[in-house]
């Protein structure tokens, strides 16, 4: 990615166009080598793997959310448990 775009309102408006930009990390964006933006999805939909620009888009923590209750941290065998033996 460009410096010129590791400004914080940049960095704010490319996360909008993933989800909803929450905050960024000010730490990685004075880095220059990678920003780091918070942005809340919706995974009920498909996550975008690529911006208008092709700057590929990582995504941290996946590996932690349950696809079938959409819960954080919440793991798969737990929350099945929890749909057949509700309290």
């Amino acid at each position: 990615m460009p410096v010129e775009f590791f400004q914080e309102e940049l960095l704010m408006r490319i996360g909008n166009r993933i989800g909803r930009a929450v905050k960024v990390d000010e730490t990685m964006a004075a880095s220059r080598r990678y920003a780091r933006v918070c942005v809340e999805v919706d995974l009920t939909k498909p996550l975008v793997s690529l911006l208008g620009f092709a700057q590929a888009v990582e995504y941290e923590g996946l590996h932690q959310i349950c696809f079938d209750c959409g819960k954080y941290g919440q793991k798969k065998i737990s929350a099945q448990t929890q749909k057949e033996n509700p309290l």
